[in-house]
């Protein structure tokens, strides 16, 4: 053979050797794209699907916001400042140049929103003020006033700064709120209703309590009451003083009484023991018979008995 088919046949040998291990890598290479390709296809087919779905709730979702947005209308975020709580009369910095009423059509002159300010004391959060006429309009300020006259109090919480003004408020809302209105004015009806209960009451209290005066000073006295002599006490020092003295003179009475009781019985005793030493001494002298038909005289119980007659 000739020398170069030598080296050729060494070379092949060589390259076989060779690529022996590169067959392998390649193989193994190979083996790991067409994983990595399976793995990708699954990938790719679960985010086509979770692409459709999400494409499908963004599309739900816009509808759901065209929805509401369709409620709400347009609005307007103006600076506000308050003119007089009394009536309800706020000043807004916009006008029929932004879009707020028309200053040729006399009814879309004075349209009617519904103002919502920033609620204090609650970061982000927004309250309810109420709805709003435009009672005058120009190119770049509007002056509006408040629907229905504010209650006491409530415009004294209205912020200056900035409002928001919407053109509509979805009609569940309007009625959620008419019925809040509706209870509002209930409650401030059954307030005053209670209020004047009350004021009966209390002229009624102090009507009892004029008499329960009366009485007491009946009972126990006045520092207004008359002071002749010649009234009867219980009307210079009451019921209370007048029954004391009466029970005070009915006692001492009742002590003279007493006091006489003891005297008499002290006498009839004196008598009793007068009456029996008398009987003794008769009892002592001489009996003498002084013939027929002469009485004798009386003498011991007789005596005694004759005393007591």
């Amino acid at each position: 053979m000739h020398k170069s088919g030598v080296v050729f046949a060494w070379l092949v040998v060589l390259a076989a050797i060779v690529a022996v291990p590169l067959t392998a890598k390649v193989l193994a290479v190979r083996s790991s794209w067409l994983q990595a390709v399976e793995k990708n296809s699954t990938q790719i087919a679960k985010n086509e699907a979770e692409i459709k779905a999400k494409s499908e709730e963004s599309a739900d979702l816009r509808n759901r916001l065209t929805r509401v947005m369709l409620g709400w209308d347009r609005y307007w975020d103006a600076a506000v400042t308050v003119s007089n709580q009394q009536t309800g009369e706020i000043q807004v910095a916009i006008g029929s140049n932004n879009g707020l009423g028309s200053s040729q059509n006399a009814e879309e002159a004075k349209p009617v929103v519904f103002a919502f300010q920033a609620a204090p004391g609650q970061p982000g959060g927004v309250a309810y003020v109420g709805a709003f006429r435009v009672t005058a309009l120009e190119a770049n300020r509007a002056l509006l006033q408040k629907v229905t006259p504010p209650e006491g109090g409530e415009a004294a919480k209205w912020q200056n700064g900035t409002w928001r003004l919407r053109a509509l408020v979805p009609p569940n809302y309007i009625t959620t709120l008419r019925t809040l209105r509706d209870q509002l004015v209930e409650r401030k009806q059954q307030l005053e209703r209670k209020q004047d209960r009350i004021e009966d009451l209390n002229r009624l209290l102090a009507s009892a309590q004029k008499r329960l005066d009366a009485r007491v000073s009946e009972l126990i006295g006045s520092d207004n009451a008359p002071q002749e002599e010649n009234l009867p006490v219980e009307l210079r020092k009451g019921l209370v003083a007048g029954l004391e003295e009466e029970e005070q003179e009915r006692n001492e009475e009742f002590q003279e009484t007493d006091q006489l009781r003891r005297d008499l019985l002290k006498v009839y005793q004196e008598q009793q023991k007068l009456i029996e030493d008398v009987s003794k001494l008769a009892r002592q002298l001489p009996q003498h018979n002084e013939g027929y038909g002469e009485q004798k005289q009386p003498t011991g119980d007789k005596l005694s008995e004759v005393s007591s007659q």
